[in-house]
This record gives structure tokens, sequence and C-alpha cells, in this order.
């Protein structure tokens, strides 16, 4: 892997040569559980994939198979004051559940980031949802809007029943959702698992997904 540095003029300053680090044996393992995706209409990956140079997640076991999905119009994910948390396509959006299980974790009552670029890095997942599945396997919904949470701790959902709007809460640039499912519902000591989806081997950067 190679990063590159530029200057104030635009010159590249340093070139920084890395070993690619792949994970193969945890690459190759998928969720007991099939997931469909949380959202409706069509969203872009932003980041996600199995690999570093399509999924800045992946370095950390805690989130390697995360996934970052904004909404983009004509190549943008925004219009209008970029500033604004209300000018960008994914802010407001709803979210739903992604398969069938118990609540297990919710925070409803973090700012949104205003002006947008700047990021709460004290509360990292910002206004999230954590849902148990069953078999060691937990889906995280991240970055979620203020006061927008529809569920509570103890609820049974199904797959498709409402969690809440997209936002730009916690350590976030921009509005986006950030999806994960992992081995539990500890948020620093986790462990990734990669998602065994309903219509889909996997979503890598750059596609552009319609969902139902």
């Amino acid at each position: 892997m190679i990063q590159v540095m530029f200057n104030s003029k635009n010159q590249i300053q340093f070139l920084i040569f890395d070993t690619l680090k792949l994970y193969p044996e945890t690459d190759a393992k998928r969720t007991q559980t099939t997931f469909q995706l949380p959202f409706k209409g069509n969203w872009f990956v932003f980041w996600g994939g199995p690999n570093e140079l399509i999924n800045y997640h992946y370095g950390a076991e805690q989130q390697r198979y995360a996934y970052d999905l904004i909404v983009v119009n004509n190549g943008f994910s925004y219009k209008g004051d970029p500033a604004k948390n209300e000018s960008y396509y994914a802010f407001g959006k709803p979210i739903f559940a992604a398969a069938a299980g118990k609540v297990v974790k919710v925070v409803n009552n973090i700012h949104d980031n205003s002006p947008v670029g700047t990021e709460n890095t004290k509360e990292i997942a910002g206004n999230h949802v954590i849902i148990d599945h069953g078999n060691g396997e937990f889906s995280y919904y991240a970055h979620l809007q203020k006061g927008s949470v529809s569920v509570k701790v103890g609820d049974q959902v199904k797959a498709g029943d409402s969690l809440g709007k997209c936002g730009n809460s916690g350590n976030s640039s921009e509005a986006h959702l950030h999806f994960e499912v992992a081995d539990s519902a500890e948020l620093y000591t986790t462990k990734s698992l990669r998602v065994n989806w309903k219509d889909a081997d996997d979503y890598e950067q750059g596609t552009y997904i319609k969902a139902p």
C-alpha cells in the first residue's frame, strides 16, 4: 500500500510504502444470520469491503467489516450549504433493522455535529442502536440523528422495522450510516464479523445500492 502526502504547492512531499494487511481467516467466515439492507432507496458505499484500500475500517479488529453509507445525487452527497446537516441527502433518511432480534443498546441524546466537518471524538458512535440476533451476532447502526431513535432497550424487532433516522452525530464528518455486525455489544472490545447479505456477496466501496 502506498500513501502520498503533498505540500502546500501540491508537490509530493512524502511517499510511504506499507504492506497491505489481509485477514483471510476472518474474511472467509460469514454471519449465521442473513441480513437485508438497513435502508430503502438509493445509497452509495463510501467505505466497505475486505481490504484497507477500499475500507479504512479494515485494519481495526473492532470495525473490520463495517460499512459507511451515504446518499449521492449527481456525484455529490449534498445540495446547498455544505456546513448544514440538512443539505446532505442522507440526513433524516429512515434506518431499519437488518434482521430480527432484541434491542440491547440505545443512545439518542447526542447532538448532530454542526457545522458539518466538526466531529465528536468523545462519543464516537454518536446516537446508535445495537441489536442482538443470537449466535453471538450484534448489528450496529451508528451516527443516527438526535432524538430520532424509535426503539428502546428490550424491544423485539423484525427485519424492516424502523429504528431511527440517519444523522451526523459522534465521530462523523457528514451524515452517513455506519453499519456493522460484531460478536458483542461492547463497542471497544468487540470483533467485527463479515456480513452474510441476503441479496449480495458483499457491498464494496464505490457501489451504488438500490434497496427496495
